[in-house]
């Protein structure tokens, strides 16, 4: 779903940090396409990278990849922070970060129409059939039904 990801119309960014240690799954190719996209790395200079460390001391149950995102995202015009994490949502939020997750991308994919409804509805299935992957049942299956309508 990546391709279409980069349709909507927001910039995407990955720190550094992340793309090289939680997004190894891609090969040179995807990164291709994905930088195509529209996908930037981010390369935290020291002051935010001192950032990072100062906020995973005060939180420490965050990773430094979360405090990666976070703090990129505080430095970037009109930031939202996407992410799944409660944890992370909590410390993001209380600081006035705007955050999202998985389900809003689905309803903004959706709302742009920059691809067909099946592909929405395939993942939305995949994930609600996946123990691996918590998200609201009752919110997949509103989107669901509204989808399907």
């Amino acid at each position: 779903m990546l391709h279409v990801l980069l349709r909507l119309p927001y910039r995407f960014i990955v720190p550094l940090p992340i793309r090289e240690e939680e997004l190894l799954d891609f090969t040179a190719q995807e990164w291709r396409m994905l930088e195509d996209g529209g996908l930037a790395t981010y390369d935290l200079p020291g002051e935010e990278v001192a950032r990072v460390f100062a906020l995973k001391r005060e939180h420490s149950r965050l990773s430094a990849n979360d405090c990666f995102a976070l703090v990129t995202t505080t430095c970037q015009e009109n930031g939202i922070l996407l992410t799944g994490d409660n944890l992370l949502r909590k410390v993001a939020t209380a600081r006035a970060v705007r955050v999202h997750g998985v389900l809003w991308i689905i309803d903004e994919l959706h709302a742009a129409g920059v691809c067909e409804v099946e592909l929405l509805i395939s993942a939305l299935q995949v994930w609600r059939a996946d123990d691996a992957v918590f998200l609201p049942v009752a919110e997949i299956d509103k989107r669901l039904r509204r989808f399907s309508a």
